[in-house]
C-alpha cells in the first residue's frame, strides 16, 4: 500500500471500531510485522489525544519544510511522497461529523512527518537483500515456487523480488527443490563456487573452509574459478579451501561395514545404517557410484543379509 493507501486504512479502522471487517482487516494487517504494530500504536496514540481538539490550519509544505532539515540525501523516492501526500486532499462527503473531521485533519497533521518517515525507511529496507540466520530447522518458500529446506545455523541471502533466481549461501547445510523453468537457471553461490541448476533437488553444505554438493535429483554444475564438475543423481562434488574440485570415490574394497556406513552417512549428510550392529565388523566389498541415498541403503542391506 502507498502511504495515503496506509493513512487512509487506519484512519478508517480507528473512526470504526465496531465494524467487524475492517478490524478483521486491521488485525491481519498488524500481524504482518512487528512495525506495523508499531505504526499502529503510534497513531493510536494520536487519535485518542485528538478528540476533543478545535481545527487548526496545517501547512503541509512548511511541514515538508521543516521535516526535509532532519532528512540528509533526499532521494526520489522521498520527492515522490511529498508530491503524493501535499495534492491529496479529503472531501467533507455527507454523512460525516464534525468531531470526526476534526480528528483526521489533527491526526493527518501530525502523522504527516511520521508517515513520510517511516515509509522511507520501509522503501529502504525493501531495496536490500533479505537475510535469513536459521536458529531451527526451517523450510524456506522462495517466490519461483522452489523450496529450501535449512538446517540451523545456516545463513542464506537473496533478492527478495528474485528476478535472477539467485540465493547466496555463506555457512549452515541446506536441501533445495528447484521448481523447474526453461528460460531461467537457479543458482546458488558458495564462498568459493557456484551451483547452476535447471529443475533438481540437491543439499548444499558449507563447512568452515569446504563445501559439498550432493544431488538427489536432477543435474548440476557445480563450478569453482579454476574447475567445472557435472553432477546427476546420485554423485556429489565437494570444493576445498584452495577452490579445488574433488569427486569422492564410492568404491570399498574388503572394508568393515562399520566404516562403509559411516563413510556413506557423511557422504550423503544422512543416517545410514546397519540391518543388526552385529554386521559392524563384517568385512564387505562394493561400488554405490550413482546412487541415491535410499538406493545405498537398500543395496548395503542387501548385501549384509547375503
Amino acid at each position: 500500500m502507498s502511504v495515503d493507501d496506509i493513512r487512509e486504512f487506519l484512519i478508517d479502522c480507528l473512526a470504526h471500531p465496531a465494524n467487524a471487517d475492517k478490524q478483521a482487516a486491521l488485525g491481519q494487517w498488524l500481524q504482518q510485522s512487528e512495525a506495523n504494530r508499531t505504526l499502529y500504536a503510534e497513531l493510536k496514540q494520536l487519535w485518542d489525544a485528538t478528540e476533543n481538539m478545535p481545527v487548526i490550519p496545517f501547512d503541509k509544505e512548511q511541514g515538508w519544510q521543516a521535516l526535509s532539515q532532519q532528512i540528509s540525501g533526499t532521494s526520489a523516492h522521498v520527492v515522490e511522497l511529498k508530491r503524493e501526500i501535499a495534492s491529496s486532499t479529503r472531501e467533507e462527503a455527507p454523512g460525516v461529523t464534525a468531531p470526526f473531521l476534526r480528528r483526521y485533519r489533527w491526526l493527518a497533521a501530525a502523522c504527516f512527518p511520521l508517515f513520510l518517515v517511516a515509509s522511507y525507511l520501509i522503501w529502504q529496507k525493501v531495496e536490500q537483500p533479505v537475510t535469513i540466520h536459521a536458529a531451527i530447522k526451517n523450510t524456506l518458500s522462495l517466490p519461483d515456487g522452489s523450496s529450501i529446506q535449512l538446517q540451523p545455523g545456516t545463513v542464506i541471502k537473496y533478492d527478495p523480488a528474485f528476478a535472477n533466481r539467485r540465493v547466496s549461501l555463506t555457512q549452515g547445510a541446506a536441501d533445495f527443490s528447484i521448481s523447474p523453468d526453461e528460460k531461467r537457471t537457479f543458482i546458488v553461490q558458495l564462498p568459493r563456487s557456484t551451483v547452476t541448476v535447471l529443475g533438481t533437488q540437491f543439499n548444499v553444505n558449507v563447512s568452515g573452509t569446504t563445501e559439498k554438493v550432493v544431488v538427489q535429483e536432477g543435474k548440476v554444475r557445480l563450478t569453482t574459478l579454476t574447475d567445472t564438475l557435472i553432477l546427476t543423481k546420485g554423485l556429489a562434488g565437494q570444493v576445498t579451501k584452495g577452490g579445488k574440485l574433488l569427486q569422492p570415490k564410492l568404491s570399498f574394497t574388503n572394508e568393515e561395514a562399520g566404516t562403509v556406513a559411516t563413510a556413506l552417512s557423511e557422504f550423503y549428510l544422512v543416517n545410514i545404517t546397519l540391518p543388526d550392529s552385529t554386521f559392524r565388523k563384517k568385512k564387505i566389498t562394493a561400488n554405490f557410484q550413482n546412487m541415491s541415498a535410499s538406493e545405498v541403503q537398500q543395496v548395503l542391506n542387501a548385501i549384509l543379509e547375503q
